[in-house]
């Protein structure tokens, strides 16, 4: 089973990811997380991502493929990504990348979620920078110290409200003809990202057992 998640900044699809992947045995491929795992790694690869990262700019999309295609080659057919694709134009070259191995994309989610409640999880966001942990401020106490580490917590400085709101206006531009590239393709299930991880990973779980298919 190959599947995308799909959602707005804050809507939870690494924490759905990981979720869905282990109740479905899949492996979880993070786009995040595979582009520092190539830098840590040192190779030519890596390295090449690296230059750009190392200057605050966007991966070229060649870059990631080819990353996300020797990732694909090593986990075979069962993957959830989350972090990409972004865009339409990487939705198709993903295709191709798939095509070129003989297989296809079966399930993209979407998890939608309204910008004020999008706002209102970032801006109240506090991560522990020992384990990556991350809290939000309505639910810890005031001390503000990771219950696993002892480690105070610290707020992302993208986590501000402006910040949020020109990075959902991002999103909105560019995946609205992601969205229906995948609709059309017949592949495209939305889920309410509202509420807790827990309520919403039990509406994905439907899908396996009802449709939510748009």
């Amino acid at each position: 089973m190959k599947m995308v998640m799909l959602g707005p900044p804050g809507a939870g699809k690494g924490t759905q990811a990981q979720k869905l992947s282990k109740k479905l045995g899949l492996v979880h491929l993070s786009m995040g997380d595979l582009l520092r795992k190539a830098v840590s790694e040192g190779n030519s690869l890596g390295q090449r991502a690296k230059s750009f990262m190392d200057k605050g700019k966007l991966v070229p999309d060649s870059i990631i493929l080819e990353i996300l295609g020797r990732e694909m080659d090593e986990k075979k057919d069962s993957f959830i990504l989350d972090g990409f694709p972004r865009n339409l134009a990487q939705a198709k070259e993903l295709d191709e990348v798939l095509q070129r191995k003989g297989r296809e994309l079966d399930f993209v989610i979407n998890l939608e979620i309204d910008d004020a409640s999008i706002i209102k999880r970032l801006t109240g966001r506090l991560i522990c920078p020992g384990c990556g942990e991350i809290y939000h401020i309505d639910k810890i106490s005031s001390q503000k110290i990771c219950q696993s580490c002892g480690i105070k917590l610290y707020q992302r400085p993208d986590d501000d409200e402006n910040v949020i709101k020109n990075r959902l206006q991002v999103y909105i531009t560019y995946t609205r003809l992601l969205i229906d590239y995948y609709k059309k393709k017949g592949i495209l299930y939305q889920i309410l990202g509202k509420g807790s991880p827990e309520e919403v990973f039990e509406r994905i779980k439907k899908l396996f057992y009802g449709s939510n298919k748009d």
